[in-house]
């Protein structure tokens, strides 16, 4: 274990290295009744992957010596979405953390709610693919390079060369630029077989907006009491992946992801890693969330 430059340490901890294998993790120390979300697990370790970079420091416990059963342990109080993309990308080398010493297990409670308590909203995947879109077109006298927006809207390189090359071609070409690379990625014929060079954005945005809208109230459990099935979410996850197959599951992944690299390396790291319940886990069957 080596030490590291401080970060953002309280009065009370440190902030060290510690590898995967030293964290151990307890029920008692959850707060998120529906477990691992695969999706932010997914977007953190592509992040890992896009960067080759630790994610920010996890915060963990030193539990003292008046604790039973945990007497030495470092438990995790928040990170356990990082530490699950970390798994999934079989991350082997130390990881950054803060890590909370002289601190009973009252205080750790509290610190573990108060971090998990949070409100904080970072911009989606289809955002970050726009962002890095908008820059790779911004006529500034400095020209971004491909490293520079690849990290900054933490996005493959190879992302931004094929926005580039996109971005050549529509000029060349001249087709308009709607600013979406979901959409401006795609042809004008791929777009007129989609119907949708026969809609304007308003129109396609309000169809858009009822779809989605029948779609929630099918799957409101408040609305169909009759409907178990409907309080079970990966029940509903599992449908849906019925329902549209794995073909159409990748196209939509393709589409909402900005390319078919970027929607097999998500639904990899989405299906890999994580999963496994850790050896320290007390109770790796929560209540499901709704």
């Amino acid at each position: 274990m080596t030490s590291m430059q401080p970060i953002t340490a309280k009065p009370g901890s440190v902030t060290m290295e510690v590898t995967l294998d030293q964290i151990a993790e307890s029920a008692d120390f959850k707060f998120r009744a529906d477990g691992i979300d695969a999706t932010h697990k997914a977007d953190l370790a592509s992040t890992i992957r896009n960067t080759g970079a630790p994610l920010d420091p996890v915060l963990l416990w030193r539990a003292g010596p008046g604790e039973i059963g945990a007497s030495g342990k470092l438990i995790l109080l928040d990170g356990a979405h990082r530490l699950a993309a970390y798994r999934a990308v079989k991350w082997s080398q130390p990881i950054p953390a803060i890590v909370l010493v002289g601190t009973d297990r009252r205080d750790a409670l509290g610190a573990a709610l108060r971090a998990n308590a949070k409100r904080t909203r970072g911009l989606s995947q289809a955002e970050r693919m726009d962002a890095a879109w908008r820059l790779v077109r911004e006529p500034v006298p400095r020209r971004y390079k491909v490293r520079e927006i690849a990290a900054w809207a933490d996005v493959a390189r190879a992302t931004v060369d094929n926005m580039r090359a996109r971005f050549r071609v529509m000029q060349e070409e001249g087709i308009e630029i709607t600013g979406s690379w979901a959409r401006d990625r795609r042809t004008r014929d791929d777009a007129n077989d989609a119907g949708l060079g026969q809609m304007t954005d308003a129109q396609r945005k309000a169809e858009i907006g009822k779809l989605a809208g029948d779609i929630r109230e099918l799957l409101d459990r408040r609305k169909h009491p009759e409907r178990p099935i409907l309080r079970e979410q990966q029940a509903i996850w599992e449908a849906i992946g019925e329902a549209l197959g794995d073909n159409a599951l990748k196209q939509m992944l393709d589409y909402l992801l900005g390319g078919e690299e970027e929607a097999n390396e998500w639904l990899e790291l989405a299906r890999s890693g994580g999963d496994e319940a850790a050896e320290d886990v007390e109770d790796d069957d929560p209540d499901p969330q709704f």
